[in-house]
Parts: structure tokens; C-alpha cells; sequence
């Protein structure tokens, strides 16, 4: 997995959602925060002088090791600026929820923890973060529900409604064209395509651009409702594939620049992964391969 240093991180008028975790104590408080969703920011503050290292580990069985170039911040202390106490969750996740782990120590330890993968557990099994799936969903009234919602690139958008009154509603996707100054209909892309208002309804749409789009609730007589503006941004993903004894999955994905993957196992065989990439020795027979492998202690 490729490193995610700081700078990786968005300015503050980019950050959705910041949750702020207290290390003062050389650990994750009781109470931390019990919904953290996909595309958050956890900040991390403590009170004393005293410098901290913060970095990723799984856990295997009782035993904590550390991830290579995995979420990591340094020299954490009180006076840190915020953009380098912070770390943004952006996981793609196949599931409804994952754990994370990580192993807290002094700065000044550093050099004796990197000469051993293995951390000690006190400085790790506390330090646990419930990372959920984000839904973007939205259940609409006959009231009038105009919003702002912060979205990226990929991302999933579902509105549906029932209405108590009249024939319903239909959506009407539009966004902003800076030459003329106007609004333009976009082609009905939605996976439930209703070009007709109703009662009883569902839009679905997936943002593969950046910009913003606005979602137009209209009325069976073609009258504006409400809208929602969609501001969809760029952002990093880190792909998560979970591996079984039988199965992989997803078991195919898409990345792009500066995306990373993170594979998490939990099987009775030992697994490795394997990564082969094309490496030309022969123009002719293009037989051989550069394999690079990492494994599971």
C-alpha cells in the first residue's frame, strides 16, 4: 500500500468531517467517536510536550504488527499544526464496516520499534477505529429539502421519496455551463430512469466527473420542488479487497493515480500476496515477469 504522507491531506475548506481523538494519555480515550464513516478526518491532539508516533498495524490473533507504508503521522506534540495531525480515511469498502488499528508510541522510541515489525499490545489494542461504509442516501418529504452535499469522484448518490400528495415527483439532473452562464439538462444516467413525476420513486446516480451537478425535485406540473447541490471533488481512494480461504473480493477493481489497495485476511491458511508486473527481457516472446512478494508474518 502506497504511503500516505501529509500532504496527501486536504486544506481545512476541503475536510467534510474532522473527529478529534485525544492522545494525551499514550492511547485512544474510552469514548472515541462511534460512527466514523468512509471520507472523514480524524485529528489528533494532546496536551503534553511529550512528541508521539502514530502508524498503522493489523492484528493477528493477540499479536500486532506494523503495516508498511501504511496511515502515519510524527512528532506529534501540541503545538503540531493541524495539517500534520490529521489523517483522512478515504477507504473504498466492500463491506459495511472495518477495523483499524494503531500502535501509539514516544517519538523517541522510534528507532528501537522500526528494528522489529512486532509492536507490544499495550501500545495498540485500545487503539481501535470502527470504520463504516459511507451511504449517501437520502429518504425526501413532501417538504421542501434543499441541500448541499459534498461528494467524489465514484461516488453513489440515492434519493427516494413517497409522496402523500398529488402525482409525486420526478429528478432532474442539471449542471453549470461557464460560457454561457446557464444551467444544461444532463442525459438521464440514473439507474431508475423516470422522465415522468410519481408518487412512489428512487434516483440513482454515480459522479465519474468532477464539478457540480444540481438535482432538481420537480413537481408533475414541472414546478422546481427543491434541489440538491452536489459538489463533487477529487480524492485518493484506498481500495479494500478482503481475502477468505475460498474467495476474493472484489476480485476485480479500478485504481488511479495515487490510489492505494490494502488486502485484510483472517483465514485459517497462510496467505501471500503476489504482485507480477510485465517486465520485457525478449521483444519477441515477452516471456518473463518481475514478481515482487510480501507476505503475512
Amino acid at each position: 500500500m502506497a504511503s500516505l504522507q501529509n500532504d496527501s491531506l486536504q486544506s481545512d475548506d476541503e475536510i467534510d468531517t474532522i473527529y478529534i481523538i485525544d492522545i494525551t494519555n499514550g492511547s485512544f480515550p474510552e469514548q472515541i467517536p462511534d460512527h466514523i464513516s468512509s471520507g472523514d478526518t480524524i485529528e489528533f491532539k494532546t496536551n503534553k510536550k511529550d512528541e508521539y508516533d502514530i502508524f498503522q498495524v493489523y492484528k493477528d490473533g493477540n499479536d500486532y504488527y506494523r503495516i508498511n507504508n501504511g496511515l502515519e503521522l510524527v512528532n506529534i506534540k501540541s503545538n503540531t499544526p493541524k495539517t500534520n495531525r490529521r489523517i483522512l480515511l478515504s477507504f473504498t469498502l466492500n463491506q459495511s464496516e472495518i477495523e483499524l488499528y494503531f500502535c501509539i508510541i514516544p517519538s523517541s522510541q522510534r528507532e528501537t520499534f522500526l528494528k522489529s515489525r512486532k509492536c507490544p499490545q499495550e501500545n495498540c489494542e485500545k487503539n481501535c477505529l470502527i470504520l463504516h461504509k459511507t451511504e449517501i442516501k437520502f429518504s425526501l418529504s413532501d417538504n421542501k429539502e434543499s441541500q448541499q452535499v459534498i461528494l467524489h469522484k465514484g461516488d453513489t448518490i440515492e434519493l427516494d421519496w413517497a409522496s402523500k400528495r398529488g402525482s409525486g415527483y420526478r429528478i432532474e439532473e442539471k449542471k453549470y455551463c461557464p460560457i454561457s452562464g446557464g444551467l444544461y439538462k444532463v442525459e438521464q444516467t440514473s439507474e431508475i430512469s423516470m422522465n415522468r413525476a410519481v408518487s412512489k420513486g428512487k434516483f440513482i446516480k454515480t459522479f465519474d466527473e468532477f464539478g457540480t451537478s444540481f438535482l432538481f425535485r420537480l413537481t408533475e406540473t414541472s414546478q422546481i420542488h427543491d434541489i440538491i447541490v452536489c459538489i463533487i471533488k477529487e480524492k485518493y481512494q484506498i481500495k479494500h479487497i478482503e481475502i477468505t480461504d475460498t474467495n476474493i473480493q472484489p476480485n476485480f477493481i479500478r485504481i488511479e493515480q495515487n490510489d492505494s489497495i490494502i488486502f485484510n485476511w483472517n483465514t485459517e491458511q497462510k496467505q501471500t500476496i503476489v504482485q507480477i508486473e510485465p517486465f520485457i527481457t525478449d521483444e519477441i516472446k515477452q516471456e518473463s515477469i518481475e514478481v515482487r512478494i510480501w507476505k503475512k508474518n
